[in-house]
């Protein structure tokens, strides 16, 4: 149905390219609902960006456009259809996968979040103590040079302190010589802290000096400023470096230590969040050279990235809502999916014009789909998975699906007849509408 809309209107890939995204989505919903982390991991990083990358196409291509409500009509129910399908193989839609893939994709995502805002403060900190390096480098003042000289001194004594506390030197040291190591150490920190402590009261004295009015006349003093604007061209590049490489050695074994014994109070759930979070800034920040060359698009793309998760969470908001308020069957949601968006492909398809032979076998071929969908749910649900009920379910199929086959075939000769006699009643949409309520019935008289 989906290739046949798409040659109807000269553009066979218009309702199959979205194909790859929509499985991928139901891949993703399927693995979120897995115990063990690799699986945990993958679908979410098979579920989000297929959903974003899906919403971003539906969007920007305009074919939800409410000027054309028939090409609305056709993607959303061919969307529809293709992720019952897909969701229906995978078995990745009913109320616990929806409310599972809600959950741990919004706590990745709101990790993801937090990441970027860590990224965008360490990204704004080390391009303002860049400069604050390259500016005492290049000279200054005696009275910056001697605020810069200290803050710089305190800043790296608090990262070596904190690399320090954070390395496990004792760990990795031989059991003969950790007594000797505990005390080098402890001499280490203790020495840190007082270099700390000097210069922060310095930091204080020379802010109240300058107060005060003190400082300035004392530092612009040849043996005085002279000297230290000297020692901070000297130091600022050494002392920037130490503070910049103490933290990250202090981040490093922090991780390490997390990754290999530190995860035992968090839940797969919440790791697995974790790890895709990550995994989604990294990737975030490798595409930045690509939306870049892209230009103004791809710039308001890249500003967009972080808010198309919303939408899918709207929308699995809603259908979750469905699950609880009773318009999606528990059992049955994907083949009531797939014969809604049939129905809606044929609807559409009779809106924007396409030959009645289109709007009935889509309209008929959402009835066989639900009609086989939920005879061998049911037939699952009253005799368990264990008896051997695929020739039954074969034989119903046949028998739906020929039915539907003759079904199509009287509309069409039907529809034949009404233009031979040049009958002004009816058209591809009354008629789709009227075969829409005959499914209605139909569907409850099945009960």
């Amino acid at each position: 149905m989906l290739a046949a809309a798409g040659g109807i209107v000269g553009k066979p890939l218009m309702f199959t390219s979205f194909a790859l995204q929509v499985g991928l989505v139901s891949a993703g919903m399927a693995l979120l609902s897995r115990d063990r982390l690799q699986p945990t991991v993958l679908g979410h990083l098979l579920f989000l960006p297929a959903a974003v990358v899906l919403a971003a196409l539906v969007g920007v291509s305009g074919l939800v456009a409410l000027q054309s409500l028939g090409v609305a009509a056709l993607v959303v129910g061919g969307l529809a259809a293709m992720f019952g399908v897909t969701a229906g193989w995978n078995d990745a839609f009913d109320q616990p996968t929806v409310r599972t893939t809600l959950v741990e994709s919004g706590l990745s995502y709101l990790l993801f979040v937090v990441w970027l805002v860590v990224l965008g403060v360490v990204a704004g900190v080390g391009l303002l103590g860049r400069e604050v390096v390259l500016s005492l480098t290049r000279g200054t003042g005696p009275v910056v040079s001697f605020f810069g000289l200290v803050g710089l001194l305190a800043i790296a004594a608090v990262c070596l302190y904190v690399a320090v506390r954070a390395f496990p030197a004792i760990e990795l040291t031989p059991v003969h010589r950790r007594e000797a190591a505990r005390a080098r150490y402890r001499r280490l920190k203790s020495t840190l802290l007082r270099v700390t402590a000097v210069a922060l009261v310095a930091l204080v004295v020379g802010f109240l000096g300058l107060v005060t009015g003190t400082v300035q006349p004392l530092l612009s003093g040849p043996f005085v400023g002279g000297p230290i604007v000297v020692l901070s061209q000297l130091t600022a590049i050494p002392l920037g470096s130490i503070a910049a490489l103490a933290l990250l050695l202090a981040v490093l074994a922090w991780v390490t230590r997390s990754a290999t014994a530190g995860f035992e109070t968090l839940s797969t759930q919440t790791v697995g969040a974790g790890a895709a979070a990550v995994c989604y800034s990294a990737a975030l920040l490798v595409a930045i050279p690509t939306f870049l060359r892209l230009g103004y698009v791809g710039v308001t793309f890249f500003f967009l990235v972080p808010v198309l998760p919303l939408v899918v969470y709207v929308v699995l908001t809603g259908v979750l809502l469905g699950f609880y308020v009773g318009i999606l069957p528990g059992r049955a949601a994907a083949p009531a999916v797939v014969a809604a968006g049939l129905v809606a492909m044929g609807l559409g398809g009779g809106i924007y014009g396409f030959p009645p032979l289109f709007v009935f076998a889509a309209v008929t071929g959402g009835l066989v789909a639900w009609d086989v969908g939920t005879f061998g749910l049911g037939i699952t649900a009253e005799l368990g998975h264990i008896p051997e009920t695929r020739r039954l379910e074969l034989y119903h199929g046949v028998v739906a699906v020929g039915i539907g086959l003759v079904a199509v075939a009287g509309l069409t000769v039907l529809d034949l007849a009404r233009r031979s006699v040049g009958s002004g009643i009816g058209s591809p949409t009354t008629m789709g509408l009227a075969v829409l309520g005959v499914v209605l019935v139909a569907v409850g008289l099945r009960g």
